[in-house]
């Protein structure tokens, strides 16, 4: 089955690109949405000391704390909040 999108026909197996994103950044506090495709972590300077908590779309209630973050990443988990850490900043994509 063939996916229609941003103008462009998408195989059963492409990679759709998102179409969104909200931006948080630590100081924002706690952050909660429906839903995410993936989430976008900007890291600062220092590779591998990065963290960053989330809830997981299948835990809910349960902060989970990803760390050693190395650089830039596009991490694809469904997630559905975002609270403190030590990242630059996280956008949630759709």
């Amino acid at each position: 089955m063939d996916i229609r999108a941003f103008g462009s026909v998408f195989g059963q197996t492409s990679v759709l690109p998102y179409a969104s994103g909200y931006a948080w950044q630590p100081s924002d506090g706690e952050a909660r949405f429906p839903t995410t495709r993936a989430i976008f972590v900007e890291a600062k300077s220092t590779a591998g000391t990065d963290n960053v908590f989330v809830e997981f779309n299948d835990g809910q209630g349960q902060m989970i704390e990803i760390q050693n973050l190395d650089g830039n990443s596009v991490l694809p988990f469904g997630v559905t909040a975002v609270s403190g850490g030590s990242v630059q900043g996280v956008i949630a994509l759709w």
